[in-house]
């Protein structure tokens, strides 16, 4: 990490009784899970505390009154920004000292008492200027605003038909493509002198705003803006419904995929103790075998027996000697009978054991039986599940996605509307005001601000190989078009393609400016967030988007990263899907579930 560079350590929630945070890491940290956790809204809180005016107000904010971000330089210093969430300045901390300095929340050039001039110090960037007026020739001091924008890039932003390095405000153009040109020069425009204004030529200024109303007019077209807010408030409920559609949608998978995976296990159970009693059937039949074959031999010893006790005594057929003449074993009978009793005992016992074994036979018989019916069942409630996984999953459900990211941009382009017309009224206002005034003719100096061919090529060839080792569809072959202040790739401008290839490109655009100002030693923060950078893969739009499905570029982005960016910067990643396995064990995780049952709910 370069020593005029700091990144985020942690942004922490803080209230009279409560607290959470959110800890950041040298490298590739991910921000991933449920929809409505508060990831989009934890960039919101970091550009928040990094200068911006305001913070939207959430319900999760209650019982928390102020916010707490972490940073530490390259050069291994540590700091605490505080700021209360309804806005104001900022409370410094440095190190580990007890003492504090309020930092304010508005740009003063060359000083460094304000939060702007503080940030910029670290940068080695203080008491720069850029242009802020190519006409006029005129300049603006460097605010850390200017740079925060190219290195916060929020969800909504991301995937805009806009070049990343504008936001989309004419009265902003000029500063900010001057703003990039210092990040890939390292040159800002102080030597461009501002001629001293002698007379003001009003008709220029008059002509600007007639076009720029007459652009604004053309926008809004036959539009009324009553109707347009009317419709703002209707778009505004049913995004509210699809939200919480989408969102019980999701909710539904995680359990649908819960039962699955129990009644998979309930399944194998069940099979394991079937295979069990089977495997006692062989068993119990050979035992049952056994008896059988003692049996039969011992009854055939008691049968044996028996006939020999009850044998008559006669004459000798030899001598002819009486019985009681005869020199005879007095004890030969008593062992026979003791033989008999022996056996008939033994097979008494074997026929007790032979039931036993039976009825177990019959117990076990019966258990298979209800095992096997059971098993039928669970196999049934597992269809139903798929069925149900399959209904959830469905093309209905990912139109649903898309019809919500339609509304989304209808409501975005109605705001702009209802905007263009508070624009044209503010013009109008200021064009009579001209008007007014007397002008009289005098000479004019224009500056230029324009990114240099050879700057312009090498950021593109690094744009490309990012684009390549992520295996992007085509060529990826990259040109900076100076008209436009974007790149167009493979022929064909990067704000024209679909919604899920503009914020892919866009993050490329984002990394390529960090690499390329670390590899040639330049002025950068050295971090970059990025939210919904993948977003091809959860909401696609439109063909284009759709050449992503089922490729590997998901695997290769964060392959890219944590080969590239493992040390000395820091990329944090805010996506709804997970890291795939592989990549993991090489991130920094952090999982919002939306249940409070598992993990971390949400930010708050």
């Amino acid at each position: 990490m370069s020593e005029f560079s700091f990144q985020l350590r942690c942004v922490q929630f803080s209230g009279p009784a409560d607290e959470r945070h959110v800890d950041f890491f040298d490298g590739v940290n991910v921000i991933c899970g449920a929809s409505d956790t508060g990831k989009s809204y934890l960039a919101e809180t970091i550009d928040y505390m990094l200068g911006g005016s305001e913070l939207r107000k959430i319900d999760e904010l209650e019982g928390y009154d102020r916010i707490t971000l972490s940073l530490e330089s390259g050069s291994g210093e540590e700091w605490s920004l505080e700021r209360a969430i309804n806005g104001g300045g900022f409370k410094l901390i440095e190190g580990s000292q007890d003492g504090s300095t309020v930092l304010k929340a508005t740009h003063a050039h060359g000083s460094i008492d304000n939060l702007s001039g503080f940030l910029l110090d670290k940068l080695g960037l203080l008491g720069k200027k850029v242009l802020k007026s190519s006409a006029k020739s005129t300049l603006q001091s460097l605010g850390f605003r200017n740079i925060a924008r190219l290195v916060i890039v929020q969800e909504e932003e991301i995937a805009t038909k806009g070049s990343p390095f504008w936001s989309g405000q004419f009265t902003t153009k000029t500063s900010e493509l001057a703003t990039v040109k210092l990040l890939v020069t390292g040159m800002d425009d102080s030597a461009i002198n501002t001629p001293a204004a002698r007379a003001i030529d009003n008709s220029g200024k008059i002509s600007l705003l007639d076009d720029l109303i007459l652009e604004l007019n053309a926008d809004v077209g036959d539009s009324k803006r009553e109707e347009l807010e009317a419709q703002l408030e209707k778009i505004g409920v049913t995004l509210e419904r699809h939200r919480k559609s989408i969102a019980l949608n999701e909710e539904l998978i995680s359990e649908l995929l819960e039962q699955r995976q129990n009644n998979v296990f309930q399944r194998q159970l069940v099979s394991e103790r079937i295979d069990e009693i089977t495997d006692l059937f062989t068993r119990f039949d050979l035992l049952r075998d056994h008896y059988d074959v003692d049996l039969a031999r011992l009854e055939a010893i008691e049968e044996s027996g028996s006939m020999l006790v009850y044998v008559d005594a006669v004459n000798c057929p030899m001598c002819g000697a009486a019985p009681c003449n005869q020199h005879l074993e007095d004890d030969d009978d008593a062992v026979i009978r003791s033989a008999v009793l022996a056996a008939s005992a033994e097979i008494a016992k074997i026929v007790k054991l032979r039931v036993d074994l039976v009825r177990t036979i019959d117990e076990l018989q019966i258990e298979r039986e209800e095992l096997s019916r059971g098993y039928l069942d669970q196999q049934k409630e597992y269809d139903e599940i798929e069925a149900s996984l399959k209904e959830a999953l469905s093309p209905r459900k990912d139109e649903e996605k898309i019809d919500f990211e339609t509304l989304v941009e209808l409501r975005q382009d109605l705001s702009r509307k209802i905007n263009g017309f508070e624009r044209i009224d503010q013009l109008t206002q200021r064009k009579l005001l001209l008007e007014k005034e007397s002008s009289s003719a005098g000479g004019k100096t224009t500056a230029a601000v324009s990114i240099p061919d050879t700057i312009g090529n090498s950021l593109s060839d690094k744009i490309s190989s990012i684009l390549n080792d992520w295996n992007f569809p085509g060529e990826c072959k990259v040109v900076f078009d100076k008209g436009s202040s974007d790149f167009i790739i493979d022929g064909k401008p990067r704000g024209s393609r679909g919604k899920g290839l503009r914020s892919i490109t866009h993050a490329a655009v984002s990394l390529g400016l960090l690499e390329y100002a670390q590899e040639n030693s330049l002025p950068h923060p050295g971090f970059l967030v990025l939210d919904s950078p993948l977003l091809a893969y959860f909401a696609p739009e439109g063909d284009d988007d759709l050449l992503l499905r089922g490729s590997n570029l998901k695997e290769k982005f964060y392959e890219y990263l944590i080969r590239h960016h493992s040390s000395g910067s820091q990329i944090i990643v805010i996506e709804n899907q997970h890291p795939p396995l592989e990549a993991m064990r090489n991130v920094y995780l952090t999982v919002f579930t939306n249940n409070p049952h598992e993990g971390r709910a949400g930010l708050l």
